[in-house]
């Protein structure tokens, strides 16, 4: 059974495909690739795909490093997404995407435009974030975290750096860089994220949920903004590069 997360980086690599189209592999950048765990999985689905993974927090690479040992089409990198990224040309990939990133990145412009640099013009831009931390924070330490990053971003590092993302700002960025926002969807509903533990490995109910998930957008995206945000709070904002 995939989970709800992996179900939409499915969705994400068949969208980029229909725009690619069959006659090459796709190219995928993931930046903030934490330990890459999902990848190895993905690659069996897509075996066409070439992926490079990006992470900053050193614990994090190591893992993915050891996670992509022996993915011979998959590599990762160590660093921060602002700097030039080794060994790949500007327009090296046809979709460049993250996930549970954009709400840590204390440069968002840079990070949008690094993003950018690195895509083929044509291809996709998919940031998908949480608000959890924001809205719902664990600890009185996500909380304190949480207001420094909204206020005073400079006292927090790069590696610990967490805030609110408004989706408007999102959209902004990208079309200061030239990426034409074409759709912003809402994921994960809480309840739905939790059921996942809870059900067999052969269960049909995660897939059938995204489903639901993905078939009315429409009409959560009419929803007044801090409503759909406590609803779904992993927000994807959709780009493609002109």
């Amino acid at each position: 059974m995939k989970s709800l997360k992996e179900l939409f980086i499915a969705y994400v690599i068949q969208e980029a495909q229909a725009v690619v189209g069959a006659g090459r592999p796709l190219r995928v950048l993931d930046v903030g690739c934490g330990t890459a765990s999902y990848v190895p999985g993905l690659l069996a689905q897509f075996p066409h795909l070439h992926y490079v993974g990006i992470e900053p927090i050193a614990q994090s690479f190591a893992a993915a490093e050891k996670t992509l040992q022996a993915v011979p089409q998959a590599t990762v990198h160590f660093g921060l997404a602002y700097d030039a990224l080794a060994d790949y040309e500007p327009a090296s990939f046809d979709l460049v995407l993250s996930l549970s990133v954009l709400e840590h990145v204390k440069r968002l412009p840079e990070f949008v435009a690094f993003c950018d640099r690195y895509l083929v013009a044509g291809g996709l831009m998919v940031h998908r974030y949480d608000l959890g931390h924001a809205l719902a924070p664990h600890s009185w330490k996500e909380w304190l975290h949480v207001q420094l990053g909204n206020r005073v971003p400079r006292v927090l590092p790069e590696t610990r750096f967490v805030r609110y993302v408004p989706e408007s700002e999102v959209r902004l960025i990208y079309t200061q860089q030239g990426i034409t926002p074409y759709q912003t969807t809402y994921h994960q509903m809480p309840n739905h994220k939790a059921i996942e533990k809870y059900l067999p490995a052969d269960s049909t109910a995660v897939a059938e949920l995204f489903a639901w998930e993905m078939s009315h957008q429409a009409e959560f995206a009419a929803l007044a903004t801090d409503t759909k945000e406590r609803l779904f709070p992993a927000i994807a904002v959709w780009g493609r590069k002109s």
